[in-house]
């Protein structure tokens, strides 16, 4: 299951600090990995949380998390309350849905 976090419509924007900030609120420890140019890893081992993030300097633009097929629903708790904290948007990747509809939760 993936879960792409993107900025909601007035949000300002958002420093990566302030995401792991609330992530740890959320969800435990986060370890950063600086990836490509532009783009860093965080994961929160104890709940299995992987998420890819796209950078602009320091400030985050979108976020996709990987969440565990076995019980998401810790990863699912902290994404959700660390993007409502920041202003920002959670959208369900569904690969069953080959329709244009999206599915966004807050």
């Amino acid at each position: 299951m993936e879960l792409l976090v993107l900025p909601g419509w007035r949000t300002p924007a958002t420093p990566l600090d302030a995401w792991v900030s609330e992530l740890e609120t959320h969800g435990g420890l986060v370890v950063v990995t600086d990836e490509l140019p532009g783009a860093v890893s965080l994961e929160i081992a104890p709940i299995r949380l992987r998420g890819y993030a796209m950078l602009a300097g320091r400030n985050v633009e979108a976020i996709n998390f990987e969440l565990p097929d076995a019980d998401p629903s810790a990863g699912t708790r902290a994404i959700g309350a660390a993007a409502e904290a920041l202003g920002w948007e959670v959208h369900f990747d569904d690969d069953d849905d080959d329709d244009d509809d999206d599915h966004t939760a807050a």
